[in-house]
């Protein structure tokens, strides 16, 4: 309130005039301090008639005050207009009654450039949240706040903030559970108040926040691996050092000074808030996020290592401040080292003899492989590979996850197959993989000088103590190197603290601002990196392949796949013509129904190197009286049915079928090995094992329901009143599928001789012994028929004109399958492998044929396919079913057919009986191969495979072509062609 003296009305205040002008320029000089002077004298004469205005008024108003005593008034605003400025502040309020009010004189009027209590004072009054009930208001000076929010960025509780170990943050103190609380400080409004403290309050939450994650960290399992005990001491040396820097900033137990005013000092700590939100946002504690929105911590390396290098990538492409990229980079650099030392060693780069690293990178071996070996129980080469893992960093270069899983298994193989090779020797001479960040090693990396051990910017700089404590031997002695009084625990807690910070810290000293522009990007410099990897794995690779691949000479090589690959194809695919006969004559027949085969039992003595003498022909005529009363297994050999049971197992069968393999193998190799000069070569390795690799087995075959007409023994005749003979499909030619035949590869072969892979061959195996079967009866078909002067049907001749007819029909359509199975479909596919094998290694630009592998594993799969591709010509895929069985069914009708004249042959069925199913037979086949040979023209006409078949494979006379595989679909139109040339299936039915 004013004084007593002041309570007079105030006069209005009259209009302030304008202070300054800019009149409008007149078309004549000017000249500026003239008319400067003459706006100032105007104003002073403003003034003075303002001043005898109110004069004057005065004496109007009023005539009698001059009669009456004089009273001063006070003039509120005349002293106003006349006081000194600048000496005393004359604000009028209730805030004027403390103590502490400044009473000097402002320059402006603006309560937001007064003092700052006398703002808050003013806010007070004005802001009524202030003075709500459910908000408990602190006040608090700058120099109060700043000594708090120091220890708060410290991550200690003080006066005014606690820490909540349930939230994990940090709430201001004294709060009651139904209100809000709210700092405010001097001369600050809420909102300033709250971005100011803010800053220093996430530091705190956020470091808090970390320190209970490397907490969980460490109490996790040795089980982890040593990437998630080096991630914990990654976080726990950015911490220290982090921590350690925060101490050191203002204030310092210092006021306030122009140099460290509030606004300095919070700017000064906007570059550890983006540095614990960057590392907050790693780890998944931002502080917006509660405990129970934490993500799930994955303790995998190939996890860790991809978030830390996602994280760093984005700060790089963001710009961020060059402390930032550094840590992560450190943090990179530290937690990948053990990873990428157990990923060199994967593939034998830097490998120490005296170590064996784990096969498997993401699931670790901790036995060694080939340690039951001595004891006889020798662990799958399969079990070892599946164990290698397949799951690398995403910052894995392209090219290396391309090779590294194939190189990792190629070092198992290279141990087992030769443990002596030279490229299992390397040292550490190779150097080891790691990450360089400056530019002096990046181009001296560029050049293709890499460090051959740590830049020393990662690795702990402790002095020999450190080093001395890891030597158990020379540990005692530590005490010796430390300073006379020393407390040796103290001291090595204080060296590894030290060491932490100091490692860091030189780590960012050297760091770049950026990356150079030989990298200049974060995948360049990985790229080049992982470069010596890339190349070693490479070498790994093609040195196991070379060693598969390239003949040796000598003779106790025997990994050469191409020589198992020719064993596979001469014996499982029957292309060798001494074993092929002699497997024909011990399993198949082609005499007439009611003659006797010898042969089986010729073979067997000859095999055995004795003569047959008188006691064994006696035996052969008895088996002769025994095989005319047995009943006749069209195509098979009669020593098959000797003991009356099906499959024939028994001790003759397997050494008759020992034998076959036995003599083929001194036959066919000693042939194909023969000198030039007439001088035998000494056999490979490969030959020598041949007889022990190779060996005959029997399927278990059920012998119920549909797979009854697998037995040759269950033949059921049947007459009725019509006397039309009924067969059961027992004479189908399948009646082989139990025998099939093995090998065993070598063990550092079975990756390319796989188990899948001999089960294919099988399966061609047993689809070519039908063939054989069909073969052998077609040849006693014509045994049956070649008396013309008794002829089968005597009285019917167009009966004997149908037999001969259908004769000589499935005898061309058996031998042109044959021919096609054997010629086109194995040899046109495997000739062609066997042939990109020879030119492994041989550098030859204009022959198309030279294609490299890259690795075993692509070979293996050239292998597969090459199988595959058999199997399509020949119509066995499942997914050729359809056609398949057409092609079957066409063979089961010849067997059938030939059946039927056998019975005829023997008088077993009347003549007119035979006729009538000879003729059912006849349009049941022509049928089948009519629709065989529609299909197959379909799926030429489908896939266009006419022309392109015959140029690819030079079948016209005017193309000259290099030779290629026939392929899979390929080869049908092949078939085709010898089946059906000119329609003749379509039109003679």
């Amino acid at each position: 309130m004013l004084p007593d003296d002041m309570q007079a009305p105030l006069l209005s205040l009259s209009p302030l005039p304008r202070q300054f002008l800019v009149p409008p320029l007149t078309n004549k000089p000017q000249n500026p301090i003239m008319d400067t002077l003459q706006r100032t004298q105007e104003i002073k004469s403003t003034s003075l008639l303002f001043q005898s205005h109110l004069e004057l008024g005065s004496l109007v108003a009023d005539p009698l005050l001059n009669l009456r005593p004089k009273i001063p008034v006070y003039d509120f605003w005349r002293n106003a207009s006349t006081r000194n400025l600048g000496i005393k502040n004359k604000a009028q309020s209730w805030d004027r009654l403390r103590p502490s009010h400044p009473d000097q004189a402002f320059s402006t009027g603006f309560l937001s450039e007064q003092d700052d209590l006398v703002l808050a004072a003013a806010r007070y009054h004005v802001n009524l949240r202030l003075r709500d009930p459910k908000v408990e208001m602190t006040y608090i000076t700058q120099c109060n706040t700043l000594n708090a929010l120091k220890r708060i960025v410290l991550g200690t509780s003080s006066v005014y903030h606690t820490w909540n170990p349930e939230a994990e943050r940090f709430i201001q103190a004294g709060v009651e559970d139904n209100k809000t609380g709210c700092i405010l400080i001097d001369g600050k409004d809420e909102v300033v108040s709250q971005s100011l403290i803010s800053r220093f309050i996430a530091i705190g939450t956020l470091l808090r926040r970390l320190e209970t994650f490397l907490t969980f960290l460490r109490a996790r399992s040795a089980q982890d691996g040593p990437a998630v005990h080096a991630y914990a001491h990654a976080l726990a040396t950015i911490i220290t050092y982090l921590r350690h820097s925060l101490a050191k900033c203002p204030p310092v137990n210092d006021p306030l000074s122009p140099q460290n005013t509030l606004t300095a000092i919070w700017m000064h700590y906007e570059i550890y808030e983006e540095t614990f939100v960057a590392l907050a946002g790693l780890y998944g504690r931002d502080e917006h996020k509660t405990p129970e929105e934490y993500p799930t911590f994955d303790p995998s390396p190939v996890a860790l290592l991809s978030s830390i290098y996602t994280h760093l990538e984005r700060h790089i492409e963001r710009q961020s401040p060059r402390i930032i990229v550094a840590i992560f980079a450190f943090m990179l650099t530290h937690v990948s080292h053990d990873y990428l030392q157990q990923i060199s060693r994967s593939v034998g780069y830097g490998m120490d003899s005296l170590k064996k690293a784990s096969r498997g990178t993401g699931k670790a071996l901790n036995k060694d492989p080939f340690e039951n070996e001595e004891e006889g129980n020798e662990e799958d080469i399969f079990d070892i590979l599946e164990r290698v893992g397949e799951t690398f960093p995403k910052f894995f270069p392209r090219r290396l996850l391309d090779i590294l899983p194939a190189a990792q298994k190629s070092l198992i193989l290279l141990e087992r197959a030769q443990p002596d090779h030279p490229m299992l020797r390397h040292t550490m001479t190779q150097g080891t993989i790691q990450w360089f960040w400056t530019e002096s090693l990046i181009q001296m990396a560029w050049k293709g000088h890499y460090s051959s051990g740590w830049s020393g910017t990662v690795v702990d700089s402790v002095t020999s103590v450190e080093e001395l404590c890891h030597n158990q031997e020379l540990a005692i002695f530590r005490v010796f190197d430390l300073e006379p009084g020393t407390n040796p625990a103290t001291s090595t807690a204080l060296a590894k603290a030290q060491s932490m910070t100091q490692s860091l810290q030189s780590f960012i000293d050297v760091f770049p601002a950026s990356l150079p522009s030989i990298t200049p990007t974060l995948s360049h410099l990985t790229s080049l990196v992982f470069a010596p990897l890339v190349d070693h794995a490479s070498t790994l690779s093609a040195t196991l392949l070379d060693l598969f691949l390239t003949p040796s000479s000598t003779a106790q090589d025997g990994l050469n796949f191409e020589a198992h690959l020719t064993l596979l194809h001469s014996y499982l695919l029957l292309t060798s013509p001494p074993f092929k006969a002699r497997l024909a004559a011990a399993l198949f027949s082609d005499t007439a129904a009611g003659e006797v085969d010898t042969r089986v039992h010729g073979l067997a003595i000859l095999s055995s190197g004795r003569k047959p003498h008188t006691k064994q022909t006696a035996s052969i005529d008895r088996l002769s009286q025994q095989q005319q009363q047995r009943p006749w297994a069209v195509g098979l050999a009669p020593s098959l049915l000797e003991r009356e049971t099906w499959p024939p197992v028994g001790a003759d069968l397997s050494f008759l079928l020992r034998t076959v393999i036995v003599d083929s193998i001194d036959n066919c190799w000693n042939r194909n090995f023969a000198g030039c000069g007439g001088d035998e070569k000494p056999r490979s390795c490969v030959l020598e094992e041949a007889e022990y690799r190779l060996g005959f087995a029997i399927r278990d075959l059920s012998t119920s329901g549909r797979d009854k007409w697998l037995n040759p023994l269950s033949i059921e005749y049947a007459f009725f009143s019509d006397v039309i003979l009924k067969y059961s499909s027992a004479f189908a030619y399948r009646a082989l599928d139990f025998l099939y035949m093995d090998y065993k590869p070598p063990t550092a072969l079975e990756v390319l001789i796989t188990p899948d892979i001999l089960s294919k061959y099988q399966r061609i195996f047993t689809f070519v012994l039908r063939l054989m079967r069909v073969e052998h009866a077609v040849i006693s078909l014509f045994r049956m028929t070649r008396i013309t002067a008794q002829p089968l049907f005597p009285t019917l001749t167009p009966s004997r004109k149908a037999l001969l007819h259908f004769r000589f029909v499935a005898q061309s359509f058996v031998s042109n399958l044959s021919a096609y199975v054997f010629d086109t479909a194995i040899s046109g596919n495997f000739d062609s492998f066997l042939t990109r094998l020879s030119m492994h290694g041989k550098n030859e630009e204009d022959n198309e044929i030279n294609s490299s592998f890259p690795d075993v594993f692509a070979l293996a799969k050239s292998h597969s396919v090459l199988l595959d591709d058999i199997l399509t010509a020949c119509l066995l895929r499942s997914g050729q079913r359809t056609v398949g069985e057409v092609l079957r069914n066409a063979l089961d009708l010849i067997l059938e057919f030939t059946v039927v004249v056998g019975q005829l042959h023997c008088r077993r069925l009347a003549e007119y009986e035979a006729a009538t199913l000879l003729v059912d037979i006849s349009k049941k086949f022509f049928s089948r191969m009519a629709m065989l040979t529609k299909v197959l023209r379909g799926l030429a006409d489908k896939n266009d495979l006419s022309e392109r078949t015959l140029l690819l494979h030079g079948s016209l006379p005017t193309v000259e072509t290099p030779h290629k595989p026939t392929g899979g679909a390929d080869a049908l139109y092949h078939l085709l062609i010898r089946l059906d040339l000119g329609e003749y299936w379509m039109t003679s039915r």
